[in-house]
């Protein structure tokens, strides 16, 4: 399960300082900062068999890794965002030929893996962008908070990607909650409601009509 907060930079000029170790410091320990480019692209069958099952496949090399993830079951409430995840490492030569038959252990992600069957997977959109992180432990609480910048990129047009997440990892969802606001309040960030793949889609799907 994934819980993270999605918050939109309306304004990158506040980027300099919303990224500052002492803005995380307040809430707890800082560790673990990392820069790790991320440029990922996104599979579906063409009849949109995942999307239709609320589902999304991703291939993405995080740095020189790339990993496989399946998120599915969404639920978002102000920015709140609760999902099924899987994340698997690949190899290069995993990457040839995009397929769920990874995730085949996991008796949660068979019934997506049927519902493609042997219809191939193709490229829906990518998403190329920098993740500045962050881990901080409040003491009962650690979460990840990553700065995400760079586009969304589909065959209608390209999206901006301005954003913070933080990630729960362990502890309480309500301190979460409760530091995520506080930093909204202070920098002026704004509730997301869509996850990147969902504003990639629909402009895809905008420009069809």
């Amino acid at each position: 399960m994934e819980i993270e907060l999605k918050y939109g930079i309306p304004d990158p000029g506040i980027i300099d300082s919303l990224w500052k170790e002492e803005v995380f410091s307040r809430y707890g320990s800082v560790d673990k900062k990392t820069t790790i480019p991320m440029l990922a692209t996104y599979y579906d069958t063409k009849a949109g068999d995942l999307r239709k099952a609320d589902a999304a496949f991703r291939i993405r090399k995080e740095g020189d890794q790339p990993v496989a993830t399946l998120k599915w079951n969404d639920s978002v409430k102000e920015g709140l965002f609760e999902r099924e995840e899987l994340n698997i490492n690949l190899t290069d030569s995993d990457c040839e030929t995009p397929t769920l038959s990874k995730f085949i252990e996991s008796e949660s992600a068979c019934a997506l893996i049927e519902k493609v069957g042997d219809r191939p997977l193709v490229p829906v959109l990518k998403t190329d962008f920098t993740r500045k992180t962050m881990r901080i432990d409040t003491g009962t609480t650690i979460f990840e908070a990553d700065l995400d910048v760079g586009s969304i990129i589909t065959s209608a047009k390209n999206l901006d990607i301005c954003e913070l997440e933080i990630e729960l990892y362990s502890g309480s969802r309500d301190e979460l909650v409760s530091i995520g606001e506080d930093i909204a309040e202070r920098f002026g960030l704004v509730p997301g409601l869509k996850s990147k793949y969902q504003r990639g889609i629909e402009a895809v799907e905008s420009a069809d009509e």
